[in-house]
């Protein structure tokens, strides 16, 4: 998503931070499509059993950041305020974060392999029959932990320089193969633990790209071990809440699936996958706009200019809370009916978890952008303590209402935390870096935004009192009312600067980085 202020933040310019937005956003929507019709394909493929196994195969891999010491935001940042300070400087920093990363996921990937027996028949309420496959599948899913954060090492490297391009480039075939090659080698037939091999294959050729991309295109050189470990050091120091925050993340943000599939089973955690997978689609969003933010913050911090990085956050969130609301609202509305469609029909008693969850991606999103800014203004502290204080509470209370309320107690528990994210990431910003100037046009269009979302509600509350009349009379309405909101929001919600800063985005994707 572009986030734009239609202004010049220091040390990039709103149509670079816009652009790489949207090549951040295509990075990942275009796997989010491609997910979209090949889900379904893995699920009847393998059923809701073994596609649970796959999930926690997914839910591993997108939890493999919490090895990484907290290097991956650190090299965005450092890497950003070095573009400034010099070729040797920006080597020194991007060589150590990678080997250091790929040492880290080689220790991960012993630990995951010497593991495997304990989380097979102690963990996760695995059934004997499916114990060998699973435990082939973790295997070689240790495998892939070194290849995964000496990958996400190297797009730090790109995305801190601002080098969205390639990075898009090189994300998106991976991104494509994590849900292509699952789906048709269990459409073919082969076990969990063959689609990890041919995973693994992919991801290793594209680390290679990646490695040749970045030596080139950052004048990197030739790769050797750095010079000095100093510069490691000073990063460990900035990373080291840095990586309290990312040990924590993942594992605030998966321990729903892992409890589920270790109280409920892991039938049943096919069942709330496919609602969270419904529901976190959105989050591409938000996370684009935290990509994209991060290192013009992280400059716009350098050059002391805090007050512009307040005033591009706030314009920035009304924008994203406009384009969230009405996707949040629909898969609301209508959340049984879209996993029955996406999913089969047994998948629609996952319809109440995919509504609580809906909630909590909105507020998930939101929470996103403060995040960005104390990340960008050098204060990793606070976002660490928050999820200390988070962890104490949240893994606990996820324990309680998964054992009592199963799938719809495990969304609860993840609505709940990401309502808390948002409400504890404002407070702490607010008292650590400030407010932005007052502004009456900035209250003006947040006042309007408030009534065209209230209009919105208006509308789908009546979409679904026509419906049980009308189907196609509920379609009409839900189809005005968007085109209503789209209308106001566009005149009202944004700033002429904001207008045209998004519609030269759309039409101008081609042009050259500034």
């Amino acid at each position: 998503m572009p986030v734009l202020t239609g202004e010049r933040p220091a040390g990039s310019s709103s149509r670079t931070v816009a652009r790489n937005g949207a090549l951040y956003f295509l990075s990942l929507g275009l796997p989010a499509i491609t997910a979209l019709f090949l889900v379904p394909v893995t699920v009847r493929a393998l059923g809701p059993a073994r596609f649970g196994l796959l999930a926690l195969a997914w839910a591993v891999a997108e939890g493999s950041g919490m090895f990484d010491f907290g290097l991956g935001r650190a090299t965005v940042r450092f890497v950003a305020d070095a573009t400034e300070k010099g070729l040797d400087r920006l080597r020194e920093i991007i060589l150590a974060s990678v080997f250091s990363q790929t040492a880290a996921g080689i220790l991960a990937g012993i630990l995951l392999f010497a593991l495997t027996p304990v989380l097979v028949e102690r963990v996760f309420s695995i059934t004997p029959d499916a114990a060998p496959e699973a435990s082939a599948m973790f295997r070689v899913l240790a495998l892939h932990l070194p290849v995964l954060l000496a990958a996400a090492a190297l797009r730090s490297s790109l995305e801190g320089a601002q080098r969205f391009d390639i990075s898009a480039a090189l994300r998106i075939p991976g991104s494509i193969a994590s849900v292509a090659i699952p789906a048709g080698m269990a459409h073919a037939g082969y076990s969990l633990a063959a689609i990890m091999w041919a995973l693994l294959g992919v991801r290793v050729v594209l680390v290679l790209a990646s490695a040749f991309a970045v030596s080139r295109s950052l004048k990197l050189g030739p790769w050797r071990l750095p010079r000095s470990w100093l510069v490691l050091i000073e990063m460990l120091r900035y990373s080291g809440w840095v990586a309290l925050s990312t040990a924590l993340g993942p594992v605030l943000g998966s321990f729903d699936r892992f409890a589920v599939g270790a109280i409920v089973g892991v039938a049943g955690l096919g069942l709330y996958t496919g609602a969270a997978e419904s529901a976190t689609r959105f989050l591409l969003i938000p996370v684009t706009a935290f990509s994209a933010l991060l290192p013009a913050l992280a400059a716009t911090d350098a050059r002391g200019a805090r007050d512009r990085a307040l005033h591009v956050t706030r314009a920035a969130r009304r924008q994203l809370a406009a384009l969230l609301f009405p996707l949040c609202l629909t898969l609301f509305a209508f959340a049984p009916a879209i996993l029955s469609w996406w999913l089969g029909s047994d998948f629609a008693a996952a319809g109440t978890a995919l509504r609580i969850l809906t909630v909590g991606v909105f507020f998930n999103g939101l929470a996103h952008l403060p995040l960005a800014l104390l990340y960008g203004s050098n204060r990793p502290d606070l976002p660490a303590k928050i999820h200390v204080v988070q962890a104490a509470l949240y893994i606990p209370l996820t324990y309680m209402l998964v054992k009592s309320l199963g799938i719809n107690g495990a969304a609860i528990a993840w609505a709940a935390r990401s309502a808390a994210d948002l409400v504890l990431y404002e407070t702490v910003t607010r008292r650590a870096l400030g407010r932005p100037a007052s502004d009456d046009n900035e209250r003006s269009r947040a006042s309007s935004l408030s009534l065209t979302g209230s209009g919105l509600v208006a509308a789908f509350l009546a979409a679904l009192w026509v419906r049980d009349v009308s189907l196609p009379a509920a379609l009409v309405t839900v189809g005005l009312g968007l085109a209503v909101y789209l209308a106001l929001g566009w005149t009202r919600v944004l700033s002429p600067a904001e207008r045209h800063a998004w519609a030269t985005t759309v039409f101008r994707m081609k042009e050259k980085p500034q």
